[in-house]
């Protein structure tokens, strides 16, 4: 159903924000919780393995309302790790989260327990819980729980341990730091297993569709993007696809509702889109 000047109906992201403004009449919104990403180890840097850690936690974040603000990719060096950990606790503020991907098994590259510890000024001691939990898993496995492994016990003290059902991988918290492992479906299964602890204020987003060109729209949709600048993320895709039916996708989205139904009003004033089917 092309048009132009009709507002459309918004989809919102979990969980709800129940607070809008109009883009001149600000009302309070919910607070913005910011969150970061370090992905740490030599083998994703030199790319002998390829990082899918980041964007699982992007589209995470993003259902929960938060602001992925930073990814960062750094080496298996402890003052390298330190150094990134303290900016990005700083960039996301004390209600913020960075969240750490690697660097937690039992061999001499790993180094990111240690790393913590030095960034938060804590001090490395085994946890007994997650000792106990790791002495079941291996003994069922016919295997020794010898000191290389209880590395992997050895946290950063004092932290909080976030439990997975069916994991002994302890998911660690220090201060606004979460520890996790490198490999994608453990730090898969314990983000989404622990996802009440990342919590922010919803987004409302609506998704249309063009014939138009980028080349096209440009100037008329940057007039739009430039007015509700501070509220509303205005993206602009050109299909990636011989078989899709758009030429260019338009995106809106902002934790104000109305906001963005006033902006898309004012694109579809200049510029023929449509809703996909079924939106």
């Amino acid at each position: 159903h092309a048009l132009r000047g009709m507002a459309a109906q918004a989809m919102t992201a979990s969980p709800r924000t129940t607070s809008s403004t109009s883009c001149m009449v600000s009302h309070a919104l919910p607070p913005t919780r910011r969150a970061a990403c370090l992905t740490i180890g030599d083998e994703v840097l030199a790319g002998r393995v390829q990082d899918a850690n980041t964007v699982m936690l992007a589209k995470l974040l993003h259902r929960r309302g938060v602001d992925l603000v930073r990814g960062e990719l750094v080496p298996d060096v402890v003052e390298t790790v330190v150094e990134s950990l303290r900016r990005l606790q700083q960039l996301v503020g004390p209600d913020g989260y960075v969240v750490t991907s690697g660097g937690i098994g039992p061999t001499h590259d790993d180094i990111t327990y240690a790393a913590v510890a030095e960034a938060t000024k804590r001090t490395l001691h085994v946890h007994k819980p997650t000792e106990e939990r790791m002495k079941s898993h291996y003994e069922a496995q016919g295997k020794e729980l010898n000191a290389a492994r209880l590395r992997m016990a050895t946290l950063p003290t004092p932290c909080l341990v976030h439990d997975t059902p069916n994991l002994w991988v302890p998911l660690v918290q220090v201060d606004n730091v979460f520890v996790l492992p490198g490999i994608p479906r453990l730090f898969q299964s314990m983000l989404e297993a622990n996802q009440d602890l990342f919590t922010g204020s919803g987004f409302t987003t609506e998704t249309w569709w063009t014939q138009w060109g980028e080349g096209d729209l440009a100037e008329a949709l940057g007039q739009v993007a430039e007015k509700y600048n501070s509220v509303v993320q205005i993206g602009s895709y050109p299909r990636t696809k011989s078989d899709h039916t758009y030429v260019t996708k338009l995106v809106f989205e902002g934790r104000d509702a109305e906001a963005v139904k006033a902006a898309v009003r004012e694109a579809a004033a200049t510029i023929e889109m449509h809703q996909p089917a079924g939106a």
